[in-house]
């Protein structure tokens, strides 16, 4: 029963991070984005009802059937959006956008020189099909389109941005008298478009687009105003404000659809008899203001060609995608997205907590609570995008977790299926049936008892740890001491050691048992160097990380190991009990670990373990320090530093060595001030500088100097403290 625990604990520990790979792999594929994209419309979708209305700046003007009626067949001849343009001039707006292409010139060159007099924005495009028309075309070099200057601080790969080498541009005296602004809004897999670009590449230039030469034009700035940086965002800088629109490595924002309804859409017809009739009228109260609006003139009309599917609908406006990516800008309504590490750490946690506690309970259970947690996830993801725009990935969470209870509830079932089988071939022939049966129906626990044996105790406990717990989020301590953790609990297994527990950030382990091997002293000391070298480069790996508070970058570890007899077994309860030590060897390691401190050292041995490691091999440098009797004993035990191998020891420290030994020889001699001298030479050697061996030394020797002691004294020191 308990190979078939630690057996599933292990199917868990391996499943999670197996499925985390796959599940997370999956959001990278294309199926996997085009369901987190069905994902996010249902998203779009659900709140719909609750959208703001559009920035009141943002004015739609819509070439709708009724324009198409009163004008004519599309396309118009361009005197129809000189009249318009002519008539804008009595209640001027902040921009007008065109989202339609001029780049064939009229019949009648006047009627294009009457529109380019009014025009204030201009669209372009940058196309497949205008490539393979200009396939023979140089590339483009100059530094303006038509009016428009191309934008010089860009700060990343410019090749990933969404263009070509050539484009078409408006016919010379359109593009001479207008702003020249990008349109190319190409559709995800799926066909519908969900980013926007605000920077494109037109051959070896970077220019606005329609949505960004808008935001300009209605602040009166030009492209001098833009900083961009791919990857990140877009900042135009005004007199009195600063825009700052994120986009990825191509230069698209992502677009936070507000429902078409949002947006006030002027029939364009309507628009330009209003304006013609006004003649000094007041203007409709139910009617936008256009003046001061930035307008976008784009096709409505069902049958015209700019139509295409959006999150809202399977044919709407493209021209709405400009519009409500104006007003996402002009409202800083974008969408959001959390820390990724923190969505996997999270993910992580909740998957290995609720298999690890669901994988012995109740089969009801186990279907139950998944699904409770998967239908909370999922309703807070909707409730964060409504009220918030903050996008949670969906589909890779949802379905990792998905798999994960699975396996797990599947490992379990073929356990149970397999259990009375396995039960009744190893014991079948030991015990009666009926036993048997009772072992397949309870479980045949181990019993409680234990044995001596010789083994070498260790403890470790990082000092100082309650100010980690004080500088850290649990979130961020958790991560921390399972990085130091592993590593130091892998070192101990390693070398032939056996983890006992942890307590907190301590770590309780033996080397010697469960099976006894020759050189346990050895391999604990060598452990505890390991460790000790470990830690050093794990303070460097966070060091690089540099998102740490200051103190993790000081971490140190105290270590303390003890050799001798002591009780092994299982104890505890006849319900809940651990393979654990116990005996006077394991309190004196525990002392040494807790006294290191008093020395100024961070690995203290006895000196049991110093002479059973050296039986074994002598290739690691120990120092003595003292004779102590430690709180709660009666009997002296020497306590030595574990210092290092001796292969990498420096001259320094062979030097800070051989003079703290001849100082402790003068100390035991009660010469306090030869003792004093050696061991100030070795304090300018230590490693330590703040806290060390020799200063502690050079204290004691002044305290018993004004103290002396008697006669008979045989250099032990009693400690005061545990």
């Amino acid at each position: 029963m308990k190979k078939q625990r630690l057996g599933s604990l292990t199917l868990v520990l391996k499943l999670v991070p197996a499925v985390l790979l796959l599940a997370f792999g999956l959001s990278y594929t294309q199926l996997g984005r085009q369901l987190e994209n069905m994902t996010l419309d249902w998203r779009f979708q659900a709140r719909a009802a609750a959208d703001p209305a559009a920035n009141a700046k943002v004015l739609l003007v819509g070439i709708d059937e009724e324009a198409l009626a009163q004008f004519g067949r599309w396309p118009w001849s361009r005197d129809v959006h000189g009249r318009l343009m002519t008539q804008l001039a009595t209640r001027p707006p902040a921009a007008v956008a065109f989202d339609l292409l001029f780049t064939e010139p009229s019949a009648d060159p006047t009627m294009d020189q009457k529109f380019g007099d009014g025009l204030v924005l201009l669209p372009s495009s940058i196309t497949a099909a205008a490539a393979e028309t200009l396939e023979h075309a140089q590339p483009f070099t100059a530094e303006y389109a038509g009016n428009t200057k191309a934008i010089s601080r860009i700060q990343g790969d410019v090749t990933k941005l969404i263009g070509n080498d050539t484009g078409l541009i408006p016919v010379q005296i359109l593009a001479e008298s207008s702003n020249t602004g990008f349109v190319n809004s190409p559709p995800g897999s799926d066909g519908v478009r969900r980013q926007l670009p605000m920077v494109v590449r037109c051959g070896t230039r970077v220019f606005p687009s329609l949505v960004l030469q808008a935001l300009l034009q209605s602040e009166g700035l030009n492209t001098d105003a833009v900083d961009v940086v791919l990857g990140k965002h877009v900042r135009v800088t005004a007199a009195k404000k600063t825009w700052e629109i994120p986009i990825d490595e191509t230069g698209q924002m992502t677009v936070n659809y507000r429902h078409p309804d949002s947006f006030k859409i002027f029939p364009y017809a309507t628009l330009v008899s209003q304006l013609e009739a006004q003649q000094g009228k007041a203007w409709p109260n139910n009617f936008p203001p256009v003046e001061g609006q930035i307008l976008f003139v784009g096709q409505t009309a069902a049958g015209l060609s700019d139509l295409g599917p959006t999150p809202h609908g399977p044919q709407t406006a493209l021209v709405l995608i400009h519009a409500n990516a104006l007003s996402n800008i002009l409202s800083g309504d974008f969408i959001t997205y959390p820390d990724v590490r923190i969505v996997i750490g999270a993910w992580v946690f909740l998957a290995l907590i609720t298999a690890l506690l669901l994988r012995h309970g109740a089969i009801w259970l186990s279907v139950l609570v998944p699904m409770l947690l998967i239908s909370a996830y999922v309703g807070a993801s909707f409730y964060l995008f409504q009220k918030s725009s903050l996008q949670f990935p969906v589909v890779w969470p949802v379905f990792g977790f998905i798999l994960v209870q699975g396996g797990s509830m599947l490992h379990r079932l073929v356990i149970e299926l397999r259990a009375k089988g396995r039960i009744k071939g190893m014991f079948g022939t030991y015990l009666s049936p009926q036993v048997v049966d009772q072992m397949i129906a309870s479980g045949e626990e181990p019993k409680l008892g234990g044995q001596q044996s010789e083994i070498t105790a260790f403890f470790s406990d990082i000092a100082g740890f309650s100010s980690f717990s004080e500088k850290l989020t649990p979130e961020r301590l958790v991560q921390l001491m399972n990085d130091y953790l592993t590593e130091m609990t892998d070192i101990l297994h390693d070398n032939g050691g056996t983890l006992d527990k942890f307590i907190g950030d301590a770590i309780v382990g033996m080397f010697g048992a469960p099976f006894p091997f020759d050189g346990h002293a050895y391999s604990g000391c060598r452990a505890a160097l390991l460790m000790q070298k470990r830690q050093i480069e794990l303070r460097e790996k966070w060091r690089q990380e540099g998102d740490w508070p200051e103190i993790v970058y000081e971490m140190k570890t105290r270590i303390g190991l003890n050799s001798g007899p002591a009780i092994i077994g299982n104890m505890g309860s006849r319900r809940r009990f651990n393979y654990t030590m116990m005996g006077d060897t394991v309190n004196l390691a525990a002392r040494s670990e807790s006294g290191a401190k008093s020395y100024g050292v961070y690995t203290m041995i006895t000196g049991e373990t110093k002479a059973k490691a050296e039986q074994h091999k002598d290739d690691i440098a120990f120092r003595f320090l003292d004779k102590i009797v430690v709180k709660g004993r009666s009997l002296p035990a020497e306590v030595y530093e574990l210092v290092g191998f001796k292969d990498e020891l420096s001259d320094q420290t062979k030097e800070c060595l051989a003079f703290f030994q001849q100082g402790i020889e003068r100390y035991l001699a009660q010469d306090w001030d030869g003792a004093k001298a050696l061991f100030q030479n070795s304090a300018t050697r230590e490693i330590h500088k703040d806290s060390n061996p020799s200063v502690i030394m050079i204290k004691r020797c002044d305290s018993l100097q004004a103290e002396p002691p008697s006669a008979d004294w045989d250099g032990v020191y009693v400690m005061k403290s545990k």
